[in-house]
């Protein structure tokens, strides 16, 4: 690195470390109403609103980086535009790009931060701030014991559908069981019960009252109780905890999908969470392209105008973010697509105008 990349990235941190101090406190004053409000009504004590200050501070961080990065890159190459460096470097044969470059590198390095926060530290302390302002000091999920229209797909290709089940008493009434071939094209036998046990020495359902229709051989039997080993899949796995996305790591989030699947459920939401997750963190290294471009002239007035069209372009990141987010939750947009989208287009504006600040 030589001494003009220190000097730029120096300063590129100053600027970033200001506007980000800056944006968490007024995000932090923002919330001060709120948890005056728990103390006064005998919700926390004081020592429990500074730590859920806290725990805030994970979620903050992630919020307002974009922001910062945006404004701290403004910052620092408007300062370096205003004193003339800028034209200065330009003529002497440095492209602007080249100028550019470490803020862009750190911008990218400081997404990456943003990434592992979102993945490790948000989940847990997101749980702990709403246990604190809900009045809880444990967050505990338990399993239900029982489950209505449980349904279950195995690797054999069985599908079990489950009027009702119960998992502490390893029962079930009005079970459907349908054996599919290995290419899931035909079906080969359909076992229906009016009720059954589920064997745990064996490790296998006992079924009562039995009709089992065989479509290879196009027969029909009856039983009054049927097992068989295949059908091994304890009622513990048909009810899997379906709880907030946000409070899981994405090694659990992409574990969740695979058991709501398998059961049925709705997986829309994890999967919009788990797509932003691997979208939103690489905002602030497309938005640093604006910040940059936009502070490479100088033009005496024109500061104030840079400062509020890239905060106003920081804000419009986050209004075309939420929208294309609530498109991936109505199932109408594929996730990952609907996440990365916003990232595309401010990057190609950040393209545009980096090609602009050239000249």
């Amino acid at each position: 690195m030589k001494k003009l990349d220190m000097y730029i990235s120096k300063n590129f941190i100053k600027s970033f470390l200001l506007s980000l101090i800056a944006f968490v406190n007024i995000f932090i004053l923002s919330q001060l109403f709120k948890i005056i409000r728990y103390i006064t009504a005998g919700r926390m004590s004081i020592g429990e609103s500074i730590t859920y200050i806290l725990y805030l501070l994970p979620k903050i961080f992630i919020e307002v980086t974009p922001l910062a990065i945006l404004l701290g890159s403004l910052m620092c190459i408007n300062k370096m535009a205003s004193n003339l460096e800028i034209i200065s470097l330009k003529t002497s044969g440095i492209s602007f790009k080249r100028i550019a470059r470490y803020p862009i590198i750190i911008s990218f390095l400081v997404s990456l931060i943003v990434f592992q926060v979102m993945n490790i530290v948000y989940p847990k302390t997101l749980s702990k701030s709403r246990d604190l302002r809900a009045g809880r000091k444990i967050s505990e999920t338990m399993l239900p014991v029982t489950k209505s229209n449980a349904f279950l797909r195995t690797e054999d290709n069985i599908i079990y559908y489950i009027k009702n089940i119960n998992r502490v008493e390893n029962t079930a009434k009005m079970l459907e069981i349908i054996k599919i071939d290995k290419n899931f094209e035909n079906i080969e036998e359909i076992i229906t019960a009016k009720s059954g046990s589920f064997d745990i020495d064996k490790n296998s359902w006992v079924l009562k009252d039995v009709v089992i229709n065989n479509f290879i051989d196009k027969k029909e039997n009856a039983y009054e109780t049927y097992s068989a080993p295949i059908l091994d899949k304890s009622p513990s796995e048909f009810i899997t905890i379906q709880g907030d996305p946000e409070e899981l790591t994405n090694a659990e989030i992409k574990k969740s999908i695979r058991d709501i699947r398998v059961t049925g459920g709705d997986i829309k939401e994890s999967l919009s969470v788990l797509g932003k997750r691997y979208s939103f963190p690489f905002a602030s290294f497309v938005v640093s392209f604006l910040g940059l471009s936009l502070g490479s002239r100088y033009v005496r007035g024109a500061s104030a105008i840079s400062i509020a069209l890239s905060v106003g372009l920081g804000y419009s990141y986050y209004i075309v973010q939420a929208s294309f987010e609530a498109l991936s939750v109505n199932g109408i947009l594929n996730p990952f697509l609907s996440g990365w989208i916003p990232n595309v287009i401010f990057l190609g504006l950040g393209l545009y105008f980096m090609k602009k600040a050239e000249y």
